[in-house]
């Protein structure tokens, strides 16, 4: 009868040693599904951050759009109201002098671009 207590109590002993190992892993295992959840939702802010930043840069640009979009059919506009080919004819002063007073104005805003000052020889960006 002795015999039979002490394998009763063996096995008891073995199955409690059995569930405290498995409870070992699976708290372990826990632990390592934590430690992933957190890093999901890290990576998941970050996701929403970027997407985030990325739509209002995009909402920007949209809205530049719209804007350099309004400005090119007022400039288009204005040559649909004048025939610079027929006030070019009737006179050709007035045309002459407006084209040359403007080509004079960008010539200049693209010599201020390009100062010499502004190009070093020893840089290997600036060569063509």
């Amino acid at each position: 009868m002795q015999q039979f207590f002490i394998a009763i109590i063996a096995i008891l002993g073995l199955g409690c040693w059995w569930l405290y190992s498995a409870n070992q892993t699976l708290t372990y295992n826990n632990m390592q599904l934590e430690v992933a959840i957190d890093q999901q939702k890290e990576a998941m802010e970050a996701i929403q951050a970027a997407y985030e930043k990325q739509r209002v840069a995009n909402d920007n640009l949209t809205k530049r759009n719209a804007e350099i979009t309004k400005e090119t059919q007022s400039y288009l506009e204005v040559f649909k109201k004048h025939d610079l080919t027929k006030l070019a004819k009737a006179k050709p002063g007035l045309i002459e002098t407006k084209a040359n007073k403007a080509t004079d104005r960008i010539f200049k805003v693209i010599e201020d671009e390009t100062e010499p000052q502004d190009y070093d020889p020893n840089n290997p960006a600036n060569t063509n």
